[in-house]
């Protein structure tokens, strides 16, 4: 059953109430300030085989659930529901627009109307395409939409200098669900992809694959037509490290493609070993620092760097006990900031805003119901909109937070 609860970009939309909620130390108020940034509830889906249903859990034999993603642009959410296997439009009330299915997983569509693969579209439409296993999913300005789906076993193969299966492909479909081509390391109809781990649209529609590999990652950069415009490996064993901490064990938090479409951002974090001092052996590590690299797309070279300040417990602090910094989470980046998440002792969800050009990070509390947490999918829109996917035990509910009206302040 599809619930619709409020509108999305109607100039009717409600609007955010902001407030200060609390402050880590009074010395420090204006740098660690929490805002309160409210969640707007849009729609719910139910759960099941129809054609506005998600499935999120069922799966014959108690398989591992596969990638259900989404993606947000205009108003419009794009979801991949990989134990559907298929692709679903709808709009910010609710309304499903179109699907394109796998028919072997799906019962005939009751809504939409069943349209062939090269018949020409009109109205709400659903169309058939064998995906096996949809998962992260994208979308242009023109709203060609990205999907990565697997490979029959055919076509599987295993690539000895990049240690790593190559089973992936990105699909797309024009904006009516027509199948239009796939992408491959080559470009259209190239070879499958290792496992992805992302899948960006740039500022200027450049399609950005990373995926992982038994090294490190590889990013593989498209122009709009498919053909390849670079390809930049990072070894895992070579990740950069910032001025005095060349000593320090890198990690690797996350990579996405830079907003403004000119190359990657990494996010890698430092811990610094322990050592015992009565036996003098490593004993643990410690965290040190996060920093942000801002690579060229194009060179692979380093271009920028900032050091991003750390999480501290909110809950902790209210406690009286003594507040233990951490890294936050890479959540990705959107006009011109990179966004940060983290999960607080009590469950209480935080995000970080970090604006590239002041170099200032800017928090905020975010409502998520621990009922609302069996499976949750994010998405960032170019415009910094974070919508979600939230689901709870009988129900999928999609939510936004409105993160664009508060960036025009964040390089102040």
């Amino acid at each position: 059953m599809r619930r619709a609860v409020s509108g999305g970009f109607s100039c009717g939309a409600t609007i955010l109430a902001i407030a200060i909620t609390t402050a880590l130390s009074a010395s420090c108020a204006d740098s660690r300030a929490v805002m309160s940034l409210q969640r707007e509830q849009l729609f719910s889906l139910g759960y099941g085989v129809l054609e506005d249903q998600l499935n999120l859990f069922d799966l014959e034999g108690d398989a591992p659930p596969q990638k259900t993603r989404l993606a947000m642009r205009d108003g419009i959410f794009f979801v991949s529901n990989g134990n559907a296997a298929k692709v679903l439009t709808l709009s910010s009330f609710g309304d499903l627009l179109a699907m394109v299915y796998n028919p072997e997983r799906n019962p005939p569509p009751v809504a939409l109307q069943p349209v062939e693969a090269g018949a020409a579209a009109q109205g709400r439409t659903a169309k058939p395409y064998p995906f096996l296993s949809p998962g992260e999913i994208a979308v242009d300005s023109k709203r060609t939409i990205f999907v990565e789906d697997r490979v029959p076993d055919g076509r599987r193969s295993y690539d000895d200098s990049m240690k790593a299966s190559l089973e992936y492909v990105v699909l797309r479909f024009s904006r009516d669900g027509e199948y239009l081509d796939y992408l491959g390391q080559e470009g259209v109809g190239g070879t499958p992809f290792p496992r992805l781990s992302g899948l960006y649209i740039s500022a200027n529609d450049d399609c950005v694959v990373v995926s992982l590999t038994g090294e490190g990652w590889t990013a593989f950069r498209f122009d709009p037509r498919g053909s390849l415009l670079s390809t930049i490996s990072i070894r895992r064993n070579d990740l950069p490290h910032p001025p005095g901490e060349t000593a320090y064990i890198a990690s690797m938090d996350g990579i996405v493609a830079s907003p403004d479409g000119s190359g990657l951002i990494l996010k890698v974090d430092y811990y610094r070993e322990i050592v015992d001092e009565a036996t003098h052996t490593q004993s643990g590590i410690d965290f040190s620092s996060s920093w942000g690299w801002v690579m060229d797309g194009a060179t692979g070279a380093y271009v920028d760097r900032f050091e991003l300040p750390s999480f501290e417990s909110i809950a902790g602090n209210r406690d009286g006990e003594p507040v233990v910094a951490r890294a936050w989470e890479l959540a990705g980046a959107a006009a011109g900031s990179i966004f940060l998440a983290a999960a607080d002792e009590d469950g209480a969800t935080y995000y970080g805003l970090f604006d590239m050009r002041s170099k200032t990070l800017k928090r905020f509390a975010l409502q998520v119901d621990p009922e609302d947490l069996l499976y949750t999918a994010f998405s960032l829109s170019p415009d910094g909109i974070l919508s979600a996917i939230l689901a709870s035990r009988y129900e999928a509910r999609f939510v936004w937070w409105r993160f664009d009206k508060m960036l025009g302040g964040l390089a102040k």
